[in-house]
């Protein structure tokens, strides 16, 4: 059986070529929890190579539970070494209320474009109300925000009304929060998840395709994971060329100051 359109390159065994490929969720770094023995920058921009992802928006696994300036710094020296290739996020955590803005501020003059939450793996739920100095920062300056998940819908709903100049991104796929996102032009859901079949023709049914942003997880997942079943879903090139890159590029020009490199 002859395979066409953007499913082919997967049967001919090859990268992606041409095409606008945005991961909207990678991890820079080493972590506890994960095997990863080539985290450099320079190695992972080697493993996106391997795939045809043209750009990651990266944040560092040292900010989850662990030292998160240190972890932005990484984040900030892999996007000096390969300002092509990278866009990077500053990682909060829940447990230093009193820092969150203080390094919000840092992250952005070290060239930071946008902001990764991950509470539950900080002790702390997703509704916690010391993130509220973040939105406000967050919806004066227009950022991203990408959290692991927004807590009850009605709770994201509820940011995403209160805070419009703010893109709020759901950091792993939920039904949950599909009437969420088609309710509301500032929210997006990525496509990370371990993935089974017909996942991603679903979430073009309930998400619709504008509003699903290609991400990978890796390294902690591998990138083929979430590659692989959009790019063999039974939906048409166009819809998968916008999650695969232009519903982020569209994204970052809006509120990344218009620097997609």
């Amino acid at each position: 059986m002859v395979r066409s359109g953007l499913a082919s390159c997967i049967y001919r065994g090859e990268a992606l070529q041409g095409e606008l490929v945005i991961d909207a969720h990678t991890h820079l770094g080493v972590f506890k929890d994960y095997f990863i023995p080539k985290a450099d920058a320079q190695d992972l921009v080697a493993y996106m190579d391997r795939f045809g992802i043209s750009k990651a928006c990266t944040f560092a696994f040292a900010g989850v539970n662990s030292d998160f300036r240190y972890g932005n710094d990484l984040v900030a020296q892999a996007c000096r070494d390969y300002p092509s290739r990278f866009i990077g996020y500053v990682t909060l955590n829940a447990n230093y209320p009193e820092e969150l803005v203080e390094e919000l501020e840092r992250g952005e003059r070290l060239g930071l474009q946008g902001i990764k939450l991950i509470t539950a793996y900080q002790g702390h739920p997703e509704e916690t109300e010391r993130f509220y100095p973040v939105y406000e920062w967050a919806n004066a300056r227009r950022k991203i925000i990408l959290s692991h998940q927004w807590g009850r819908p009605e709770y994201l709903s509820e940011l995403a009304r209160r805070y419009p100049q703010v893109s709020f991104h759901i950091g792993h796929l939920n039904f949950a929060y599909a009437p969420v996102v088609r309710r509301h032009d500032n929210v997006f859901t990525t496509t990370t998840f371990v993935p089974w079949p017909g996942a991603i023709e679903r979430a073009v049914r309930e998400f619709g395709a504008e509003k699903i942003l290609f991400g990978s997880d890796f390294p902690d997942l591998d990138a083929s994971l979430n590659l692989g079943p959009l790019l063999t879903a039974e939906i048409s090139d166009e819809a998968k060329r916008l999650i695969l890159g232009r519903n982020m590029e569209r994204i970052l020009k809006e509120h990344a100051g218009g620097n997609v490199r």
